[in-house]
């Protein structure tokens, strides 16, 4: 992730849905300003974010944008701030946003709200983040 202190470990539970070949050699989009969560003994600093498709019991990862490097930043057009160093558990932030991430139909990631226009997941080049199949997909 491009951080001074070193790698991180993030655990997840996509074993039952990626094949770990998938897993390796890859970039993946994490949320990294997550308190630290122990899953089966191992802490875990961040979480991958997947699009899934409920009814099909299917999973996939956001990919970044190509080109893109460990620790570049990624947000939703227009949020480019400086994120909060960990969000504070009791404010449920994640929480309150994550049920509006979802996928379009062009496989792009987006914040959903109704009444608005959709706003995509993207880096400072503007590049989009995208899912490799899955439309109208739940993404956390």
């Amino acid at each position: 992730m491009g951080d001074a202190e070193g790698p991180r470990t993030v655990c997840s539970g996509l074993v039952k849905y990626v094949p770990l070949e998938e897993m390796q050699e890859r970039y993946v989009v994490v949320i990294a300003n997550l308190k630290p969560v122990s899953m089966r003994g191992v802490k875990s600093t961040a979480m991958v974010l997947c699009a899934s498709d409920d009814d099909h019991g299917k999973v996939e990862f956001v990919n970044p944008p190509p080109g893109s490097q460990a620790g570049d930043k990624i947000f939703f057009q227009g949020f480019d701030g400086t994120p909060e160093k960990v969000l504070n558990p009791k404010k449920k932030i994640f929480e309150t946003v994550q049920p509006h991430f979802s996928t379009n139909k062009d496989l792009e990631v987006i914040y959903k709200e109704d009444g608005k226009a959709d706003v995509k997941l993207v880096n400072k080049k503007g590049e989009l983040c995208h899912v490799s199949s899955l439309i109208s997909a739940t993404v956390r």
